[in-house]
């Protein structure tokens, strides 16, 4: 169990570690197209300057394409310095939480580094090419104008009168401000959306991971210690033994033993064990997680990442040994829900049945707090061989969900620093748009509060639709992250609980009220005097 579970700790820092970058250079392409969006559209009398004054479109492209050049460059250069040395440091600690591991080598990826720095210029190159290009179609004269504001039209809300009547006038023209910027709608709905479904993934891979070990340990095993004998010859006794000590609760006896499968393509090991079908201590759920299966006599329960591994299904057979090495066909009655290793199940009288043979319980599972006294007690067994505690277990998991807590934090700063960039750029761009339309408002006698709530509700409105669009891109995002991450002897469940859609929610527009505070000062400084201004 352990060396399966570093493994899945050591797949799934890997795997987040490489996944969030990803998900954050997929909104990258927002990111530069609204930065250099504003800054083409702040520098549009430049351009129009420059196109008056003779210079060419290449001439003028070239010149914003070195400053994104230079842009990129810097920033991803910066990035690596920092990253570089950040993110395996952070990793590596979180595994060193839970192992003993030599002091840290960092290599240098050369081609990654080489990718990371390249795919970033020139996403930023081309986003920049475009954007100018777009601009440049208009003839100097119109560039030496601002950007026609676009036509009104009615919204499908002016058109219910029922709700058209009850609205404010703030929230009229946020209704029809929202329909006349399509663009400006989609890049503030998929950055916030992006920023959510970061949170819900970082989350919700936490959740996933630990609720493997409380459905394992706590739902389907109702005990912690297994004592290993060498051979039934004893087991009775024992069994009586422990039953009348005061330290020992849930004493019962089974069967298990390493076993081979025969398969069509390769010939798989799994654990077999055989229990009285009317036992108190395995309580198996059917794949659904919430459906209990009893033993019978009439067929075996098979864990379920075996039969999904194999193609195996409740009706089919499979070709297993005995303890004796007997070779028998065994009836597949259920599918049971089951998250390390591979088992297979079955009553005594099944076992005994297909195999003709006797089960020989070599095995006693109970509940103990004491397995120092516990194991004082069976040293005078000769059949005693050692016992298992799953509360090791259960240590080194939860030890190492605590690792992946530093992992959760690393995924909301990415998710913050991209909800700040988009918002805090869509803002500034919404603002130097209406710059005369806003000290219109102001010359009509509008406030500060006023005018924040004018420019600002369209803001909300779209952090909260990109919010609710972000929690189930969130959970697509976490279940092809676990999928990938998926393990040939271990199941991972796919769980996300309310509480990570809520938190994930709420931090979202956390983010978006604090970059609303910041931006208040653009707002403020706005003079009365614009308005008044001829655009001759």
């Amino acid at each position: 169990y352990s060396s399966a579970m570093f493994k899945a700790s050591a797949d799934q820092m890997g795997v987040i570690g490489v996944s969030v970058p990803l998900l954050f250079y997929l909104v990258a392409a927002l990111v530069s197209l609204t930065t250099m969006t504003r800054l083409v559209d702040e520098q549009r009398l430049t351009i129009g300057t420059y196109r008056a004054l003779g210079f060419t479109k290449r001439e003028i492209i070239n010149k914003y394409l070195i400053y994104a050049l230079s842009a990129s460059l810097i920033g991803s250069i910066a990035g690596v310095i920092v990253g570089l040395p950040v993110f395996p440091t952070i990793i590596y600690t979180c595994w060193k939480l839970m192992y003993k591991f030599p002091a840290m080598k960092l290599a240098v990826p050369l081609d990654s580094l080489f990718i990371s720095i390249v795919s970033f210029t020139v996403l930023l190159s081309l986003v920049t090419v475009f954007v100018v290009h777009k601009n440049l179609k208009d003839n100097p004269a119109a560039l030496l104008r601002p950007v026609a504001p676009k036509t009104g039209k009615k919204t499908f809300i002016e058109k219910i009168p029922f709700i058209w009547k009850r609205l404010t006038f703030t929230s009229k023209v946020t209704a029809r401000n929202l329909i006349r910027y399509k663009t400006r709608f989609f890049m503030t709905v998929i950055g916030v959306a992006g920023c959510t479904s970061l949170l819900v993934l970082g989350f919700g891979i936490k959740d996933s991971v630990s609720s493997v070990i409380t459905r394992q340990y706590e739902t389907i095993l109702k005990y912690m210690q297994i004592v290993n004998l060498e051979d039934d010859s004893e087991t009775e006794e024992i069994v009586n033994m422990l039953n009348e000590s005061d330290i020992c609760k849930d004493v019962t006896a089974f069967m298990s033993y390493s076993t081979k499968a025969y398969l069509p393509e390769e010939n798989k090991t799994l654990t077999l064990e055989v229990y009285d079908k009317n036992n108190d201590v395995l309580n198996l759920l059917k794949t659904d997680t919430k459906t209990e299966i009893k033993l019978s006599n009439n067929g075996a329960i098979v864990s379920q990442k075996f039969a999904m591994n194999e193609g195996l299904k409740a009706g089919d057979t499979v070709t297993v040994e005995s303890k004796n090495g007997i070779k028998a066909d065994v009836y597949i009655e259920e599918i049971c829900e089951w998250h390390f290793e591979h088992f297979i199940f079955m009553s005594k009288d099944y076992y005994e049945s297909v195999f003709n043979e006797k089960a020989e319980y070599n095995s006693i599972a109970l509940n103990t707090d004491d397995t120092d006294s516990l194991r004082t007690m069976l040293e005078d067994y000769e059949s005693f061989k050692s016992i298992s505690d799953h509360s090791s277990t259960i240590t080194n998991f939860n030890n190492m969900i605590s690792a992946l807590n530093l992992i959760v934090v690393v995924v909301i700063v990415v998710a913050g620093a991209l909800a700040f960039v988009v918002l805090i750029n869509l803002i500034n761009v919404n603002i130097s748009e209406r710059i005369r339309e806003i000290a219109t408002l102001k010359v009509l006698g509008f406030n500060n509060r006023e005018v924040n709530s004018y420019i600002f509700k369209e803001i909300m409105v779209l952090t909260l639709i990109g919010a609710v669009l972000g929690l189930p891109l969130g959970k697509i995002e976490e279940n092809v992250i676990m999928t990938v991450i998926n393990m040939e002897n271990i199941l991972f469940s796919y769980t996300i609980k309310p509480f990570t859609y809520i938190i994930s929610f709420a931090i979202t527009i956390i983010f978006t009220v604090i970059v609303m505070l910041i931006t208040r000062k653009s707002l403020r400084k706005i003079e009365m005097v614009e308005s008044l201004k001829s655009v001759e």
